[in-house]
């Protein structure tokens, strides 16, 4: 569910093939798998970089109703497949993985404690967008930012950063700062949220991730939905017994195995 769901939305969005969201989910979870080195993720980075340019191509001759036929009628040939499919490329990656990721593991932390689940369940949208937003600080399924390039010399926080220095920054680390968080950031605290307002679950400025209201969107939707359906829902395994991916750029469970 956790993966059908942001890959579903998805490409209905883009006008994506149903045949193709299981080849997708696949790779999707296959380019951010360390495991295998970077020759498999690449490997998978070229394999779905092919499927798009297959699907642009088509739908450069017969549009469709999605996002990726109507770029191709507003823009024509003024971009290339290369270009469009970079792009669409971009947005199955970025908008799939990491939500998944967030259901799942949100699911966990809310069946920690049956109070957490009714504020899901019975909340009003307020109160779920708040949840929601605590749930993405807490969780930071992304837990690094992308690498910026120092373009002179400076101090941050009275550390010398020199001209050309790369500079990586913890997303997990700055949402976990008393300073952003408030106090005991190690705790999910539902109500937090709603008092501070401010997380970098997805980023900062101009590289802030472009489907953060779609996922939100998602993660507002489904849960509430998850709970009403199941109301008896429970981990099937003590969560201290989860499979843990190794070596991932996406922070995540391998599964979720769940009791109803």
């Amino acid at each position: 569910m956790s993966s059908r769901v942001p890959m579903d939305a998805i490409c209905g969005l883009l006008g994506l093939d149903d045949a193709d969201h299981e080849a997708f989910v696949r790779l999707g979870t296959q380019r951010f798998d360390a495991t295998g080195g970077t020759a498999a993720s690449l490997g998978a980075v070229s394999e779905q970089k092919t499927m798009l340019l297959d699907v642009v191509a088509r739908q450069r001759i017969a549009p469709g109703p999605g996002l990726i036929g109507r770029i191709l009628q507003a823009e024509g040939d003024a971009l290339s497949d290369n270009d469009l499919a970079g792009v669409v490329d971009g947005i199955v990656t970025g908008g799939y993985e990491t939500t998944a990721s967030t259901i799942s593991m949100g699911t966990a932390v809310l069946l920690r404690d049956p109070a957490h689940v009714a504020l899901v369940r019975d909340g009003s949208p307020d109160v779920v967008d708040g949840v929601v937003d605590e749930l993405l600080r807490y969780l930071t399924v992304v837990q690094v930012a992308f690498p910026r390039f120092a373009k002179q010399d400076l101090e941050l926080a009275g550390c010398p950063v020199r001209k050309d220095d790369v500079v990586a920054v913890s997303l997990s680390g700055a949402n976990r700062d008393p300073a952003w968080a408030g106090p005991d950031p190690d705790r999910f605290d539902p109500s937090r949220s709603p008092a501070t307002g401010v997380h970098l679950a997805f980023g900062h400025g101009m590289h802030r991730c472009v489907g953060a209201e779609l996922a939100r969107m998602e993660l507002r939707i489904v849960l509430p939905a998850l709970f009403r359906r199941f109301p008896d829902l429970a981990l099937a395994v003590p969560e201290e017994d989860l499979s843990w991916r190794g070596l991932s750029f996406v922070y995540g469970v391998e599964a979720l195995p769940v009791t109803f």
